[in-house]
């Protein structure tokens, strides 16, 4: 079947990313390899909340919120909770210190006692709201999608072509030649109960409790353990969330227990999502064989693979950032213009060539493959 674009992956990444090209006048094919947000996506209590502090990350992060909060209030109200965030400080922090934090940022806070209180945060359905992001889509689940291939200028996936594809699979294997792209798993737990009285606010901590959902259910929620592998999760993991929990509201403890879930998020190593043009990487090498060597080069003169795009590794804040930096991406894809080099996937190209003595330029072209156009 023939798209304008096809998207690999409908976590909050993939869905984002689809929708805002579908928005963008484009017929658009979505290739999962389950069911819709079934990994990590599905598994997130998808807090909405300001970063505090300062750098050009907490003013993206927080641009990303006021645009996700208007996003979501427009398209799907009814699974959006907006009633605020009472932030208390972290185990390696002091009041003072958040409240140092809260002062640098542009995000209305108020303080209190013992915490802030953030009236633009909140929570959202996260399988519901993926899955009303995709209504306009073309959604193929349970298809697994192979290596890409390109021919008459059209990227094929298994029964599907498009010009333009969207490579959006979070922590699972990546099907690209990505192996200088440098991310990091971190596993996170969700858990769902149904508290005996409603829960008026987010609760923000070490983990973070949602305020009561329409259905009366909230979510207790961590990303807590960089992880190369899943882990299993096990009548502790309930009892180290429950435990947190009831440190920032006691009256959790009489919450009826539903379900737990977990996931593997995909996060930079700076912390930033990637969005953007994938890089040659082996054209890169060839054409600047000095390059592991501490060759001068420019990212305007890098190569790229036509028309493939990568948008991933939210890590945590995936559904705050996700929205925003699709409709960067979005932009970026529909006028054909290189995007904003904060979020590139090519920042990267020159961190891992410098740094790494694995990176050899000959031995990266011997050792991983590459896709061919």
């Amino acid at each position: 079947m023939k798209f304008d674009a096809l998207v690999i992956g409908s976590g909050i990444a993939g869905s984002s990313i689809a929708h805002a090209l579908e928005s963008g006048g484009m017929k658009v094919g979505v290739i999962e390899q389950g069911a819709i947000a079934s990994g990590a996506s599905g598994a997130a209590g998808a807090f909405l909340s300001p970063m505090t502090g300062k750098g050009a990350l907490v003013e993206f992060v927080n641009n990303a919120l006021m645009f996700s909060l208007a996003f979501y209030e427009k398209i799907a109200p009814d699974l959006l909770v907006k009633k605020g965030a009472l932030r208390f400080p972290k185990h390696h922090e002091t009041l003072d210190d958040l409240q140092r934090d809260c002062d640098l940022i542009t995000i209305s806070f108020e303080r209190r006692k013992e915490a802030v209180f953030f009236p633009n945060a909140g929570a959202i359905d996260a399988v519901q709201l993926c899955e009303r992001l995709l209504e306009k889509c073309v959604v193929f689940t349970h298809t697994k999608a192979d290596r890409p291939r390109r021919k008459n200028g059209e990227w094929i996936i298994g029964e599907h072509s498009a010009p333009i594809l969207v490579v959006a699979v979070g922590a699972y294997p990546s099907i690209l030649p990505d192996w200088w792209l440098k991310t990091r798993g971190v596993w996170g737990e969700r858990l769902r109960v149904k508290p005996n009285a409603p829960i008026e606010c987010n609760y923000m901590g070490d983990i973070a409790i949602s305020a009561s959902f329409a259905n009366e259910t909230a979510a207790i929620g961590a990303t807590h353990k960089r992880a190369a592998i899943e882990w299993l999760i096990d009548v502790g993991a309930i009892q180290t969330l429950l435990g947190e929990a009831k440190k920032l509201l006691p009256c959790i403890q009489d919450s009826t227990f539903l379900d737990i879930l977990g996931g593997m998020r995909p996060a930079s190593s700076d912390y930033a999502p990637i969005a953007g043009l994938f890089p040659d990487a082996h054209k890169i090498l060839r054409d600047f064989p000095k390059l592991p060597r501490g060759g001068r080069v420019s990212q305007d003169e890098f190569s790229y693979y036509p028309d493939l795009y990568f948008f991933g590794a939210h890590g945590a804040r995936g559904f705050v950032t996700a929205p925003y930096t699709a409709r960067k991406l979005s932009e970026t894809i529909i006028s054909a213009k290189r995007g904003e080099a904060f979020i590139e996937p090519s920042r990267f190209i020159l961190r891992t060539f410098r740094r790494s003595a694995e990176a050899s330029g000959t031995d990266a072209l011997q050792r991983f493959a590459r896709l061919e156009y």
